[in-house]
Parts: structure tokens; sequence; C-alpha cells
């Protein structure tokens, strides 16, 4: 499971042209300023969450890495996802989202890797006073606790976000993996575009907004409120 969720977004990441291209795709189902809020902090819960899940998966126990904020640990699903967030909004924006967003991926990547660790250390310790024979690597609560903010994340966004607010069926319907690999940056430029960076791609993206909607109303019928407009 953990394979085929890497190379569904790594093939919906090389579909995109550019980072006008990957937000503007984004942008189609998220045109409310209040969805656009919503989004803001539920798509960071949701990466986080999932790192958090993934962090649990090990995709080779033979190979250690060491990196600044967390203890040392093998390499997981977690750590080839948060590598390939990074490279790929490097590639396509190198500044100022990709650099700007760097940062935050990976300290969304090493809290969710001491969180992990600890719980795992935790509960070895115990069951080795207790029960010695018996091997224990987690206690469930790490991944109860990272389930409960995932599922909220999906149900603010999904519910008041997309069916009450913006009138829209999330982007995930159109694509399970663009949706993935464009959400976090579009989230993320929706906080830099706040603070006045980058105005210039807002408008291009803007305008490929509006070029994608009246594609999509008169190819696929009224498949959101936005549809009315066009």
């Amino acid at each position: 499971a953990c394979i085929t969720f890497c190379v569904i977004v790594a093939r919906a990441a090389l579909k995109f042209k550019d980072i006008t291209d990957a937000l503007a795709f984004y942008g189609v189902y998220h045109r409310e300023p209040m969805n656009q809020l919503i989004h803001f902090f539920g798509v960071p819960a949701i990466i986080w969450s999932a790192l958090v899940f993934l962090a649990h998966v090990p995709f080779s126990n033979a190979m250690k890495i060491s990196v600044p904020g967390a203890p040392k640990h093998s390499i997981t699903y977690a750590t080839l996802t948060a590598a390939g967030y990074i490279i790929f909004y490097l590639k396509i924006d190198p500044y100022p989202g990709g650099i700007l967003y760097a940062p935050f991926i990976y300290l969304y990547y090493i809290t969710a890797v001491r969180l992990v660790i600890k719980d795992r250390q935790g509960m070895l310790k115990k069951t080795d006073n207790l029960h010695p024979e018996i091997k224990i690597h987690s206690s469930g609560r790490v991944l109860k606790m990272a389930a409960i903010v995932h599922f909220l994340a999906w149900y603010v966004q999904i519910h008041p976000g997309h069916q009450i607010i913006e009138g829209a069926a999330p982007a995930i319907t159109q694509s399970f993996g663009g949706a993935l690999t464009s959400a976090p940056l579009f989230a993320f430029y929706e906080g830099l575009w706040l603070l006045g960076i980058n105005l210039p791609l807002k408008e291009q993206t803007k305008l490929l907004v509006d070029q994608y909607t009246k594609e999509l109303c008169k190819n696929e019928g009224a498949l959101m409120r936005a549809c009315d407009d066009y």
C-alpha cells in the first residue's frame, strides 16, 4: 500500500508542467476565501498525520539516518515522502515556494519521527520489564492521535469547506495523486500571498484557474457552484 501511494503521488507530480499548472489544478476547487482558510490549516494536519502513519512503516531497517532534531532512525516511507515533496517543490518552484516550504515539511517529518520513536522506546522499555520475551513496537496511542487529526482535517475540508462553502467536490475526486501533490504548496502559497510574496504568481494562477474552470464546466457540466458564473 505504501509503495502504491508513493508511485501514485510521484506519477501525478510528473504530469504538472510547472508551478502555475500545479497551483491552478488545485485552485479550481478552492476559490472561496473561507475554504482556502480551512485548507490552510487542514492540509498541513493531513500531511503531518500521514507522515506519522508512514513513519511506522520501514523502507529499510538496515539503513539508518541521522538528521538534526531527531534521533538516529531507520529510513521509512515517511522519509521518502518528505524528501519527495521537498525535491519536487524545489524543482518546480525553487524560490520562494520550494526553499520556504522545505523547513515546514522537515518540521512535520522530524516531529512525526520523534513521536513514533518515543512511543516505541517507551513500549519496548515497558515490555522488557514485564515480558522480556515479547517485543511490542507501538502502544497505538500515537497512531490513534494521528488518526483523529487526519479524520478531523479531512472532515472540515470536505463537509464545511467543499459541500457548504465551496459548492464543489474536492480536487482529490479528480486526481488523487494530483491533489496530494499540489495541496501542500497551494495551502502554503495562500499564506505567502497574504504576506504579499510572489503576487505575480497569484495573478497567473487566477488566470489559469479561470481557464481550467471554464473547460471543466463546458466539458463535464456544472460540477461546482462556480459553473454558474461561466
